[in-house]
């Protein structure tokens, strides 16, 4: 056996484990957007609305309705959230009962659901805590997911 023999199948194993590491696999709909998703609670909870407005689809195709009240178009659902969080002033708290469900439509779009406590103080003065359903429909645009259809409810 040549050295060259004793040698090629190292240098090829080696060539296949660095090829084999380097290459990197498409995350799953759900690794993409847990992480969103996050953001999302995170921004919430500072009542920074920017933040919390860039998961939605910047454009008047924008819909999201809570409870009866259904917004249309990226700004008004950005001056809606405004005026909740009283310009980012708000003390409410959001804390999530369960882990978000993702339920994967197709290649490019998808649904979650989000169960959430949302603790404040109401305007007579009085702290209290209430549940919100939050449904929404994420598309992937070439700037990544967005939501282009959401639903809340709040129920107390």
């Amino acid at each position: 056996m040549t050295l060259f023999t004793r040698v090629l199948p190292f240098v090829l194993f080696s060539l296949v484990s660095v090829h084999a590491r380097a290459v990197e696999l498409p995350r799953s709909v759900p690794d993409e957007l847990n992480p969103l998703l996050e953001e999302m609670l995170s921004a919430a909870n500072a009542h920074d609305t920017n933040r919390f407005m860039a998961a939605y689809v910047p454009d008047e195709s924008l819909i999201v309705t809570f409870d009866d009240m259904t917004m249309r178009g990226w700004n008004a659902v950005r001056d809606q959230q405004l005026e909740w969080w009283d310009g980012g002033k708000s003390d409410a708290v959001y804390s999530l009962r369960s882990a978000p469900e993702i339920k994967v439509i197709g290649p490019d779009v998808a649904a979650t659901l989000q169960s959430m406590d949302v603790s404040s103080t109401g305007p007579n003065g009085v702290k209290s805590t209430v549940l919100v359903v939050a449904t929404s429909i994420w598309k992937k645009l070439p700037e990544g997911w967005r939501i282009v259809l959401a639903h809340e409810s709040l129920v107390q």
